[in-house]
């Protein structure tokens, strides 16, 4: 049976070994009074990036270990244009946004977050424990508001400096087809800001 093929992002699914699975969700400022937020849109599972001025931002395509990672965007709430407090998955970009007003976004931001990923192509079994890079890291439904970010499985390799690692596979009948695209993975993001290196400091912004 064919896999249900149906990018979606990063979707929070448990925590790395036993960890209690409170998918780690924190809040940040996506934009301040002072400081206007991205215009680019951020669709609910997009990575994201913390920036030098305190507030987050959209990840680009395949920059791989070069930028530290925060982790997978959840939803929103900000003021609308209108000065209608809204509550949403996806960030609409400033030209959506009322101006010098505070919003804010709701991040899965642990470093032991395991997220669930669609594959762009067939994935075998030995994929896992391997790297790899995002197919697309900035695209989306604007209908839905979920992403349409899915791991390249052409891109997987040893190179630890690849967005995300391979832990397996979910175990189920509708995404077990090794020989076609949409089997889902699991998997952990690699250089996350959060997470301490060898000589014990943070990866910075």
């Amino acid at each position: 049976m064919a896999n249900i093929d149906a990018a979606f992002g990063l979707k929070p699914y448990k925590m790395l070994g036993a960890g209690t699975n409170s998918n780690g969700i924190m809040s940040f400022k996506i934009q301040t009074a002072s400081t206007a937020g991205t215009s680019s849109v951020i669709y609910e599972g997009t990575p994201v990036i913390p920036l030098a001025n305190g507030l987050v931002d959209i990840v680009g395509n395949a920059n791989g270990g070069t930028v530290s990672l925060l982790g997978a965007f959840i939803g929103c709430e900000y003021t609308a244009l209108d000065g209608t407090p809204t509550f949403a998955n996806k960030w609409p970009g400033t030209s959506s946004v009322k101006s010098s007003t505070e919003a804010t976004a709701l991040i899965a931001a642990h470093p032991d977050q395991l997220f669930l990923i669609n594959c762009d192509a067939a994935a075998a079994l030995t994929l896992v424990h391997a790297n790899a890079n995002f197919a697309t890291a900035t695209s989306g439904d604007s209908a839905t508001g979920k992403s349409s970010g899915e791991l390249a499985v052409s891109t997987a390799a040893t190179t630890n400096t690849l967005n995300m690692r391979i832990v397996g596979f979910e175990d189920s009948p509708l995404n077990s087809d090794v020989s076609s695209a949409g089997r889902l993975a699991i998997v952990q993001l690699n250089n996350h800001f959060y997470r301490y290196n060898a000589n014990n400091t943070g990866a910075g912004v």
